[in-house]
């Protein structure tokens, strides 16, 4: 489990996600509804810019591929069983492009 460390800002935000359909704070929504934007701008940029995708293929992790497909499956089904739609599509768009950027990657 030497890639624990490597995951661990995904295991908070998906804490944090949990935890804002729960409590439903208005503060944590608009945390969460920030960090979900600025994720999808970033997972865009990386797909489409050759220089990004070849910097996140240099940082690439020693988590298992699957670790991030279960918490953004979690990410996605909490929001949209607690009928976040907008939210839900968002990380399933999120969750969409991280797998066709993984898929870039590995291609080489």
């Amino acid at each position: 489990m030497s890639w624990f460390k490597d995951v661990i800002v995904d295991i908070t935000v998906t804490a944090t996600i949990i935890a804002t359909v729960l409590i439903e704070h208005s503060l944590l929504f608009w945390l969460l509804w920030g960090y979900t934007g600025l994720l999808l701008l970033v997972k865009l940029i990386v797909l489409v810019g050759d220089d990004f995708l070849n910097m996140m293929n240099k940082a690439k992790t020693e988590a298992p591929k699957w670790f991030s497909h279960l918490l953004y499956a979690i990410n996605t089904g909490t929001l949209a069983y607690f009928q976040q739609w907008y939210l839900a599509g968002a990380w399933l768009l999120i969750w969409t492009l991280s797998f066709i950027t993984q898929r870039k990657l590995d291609r080489g």
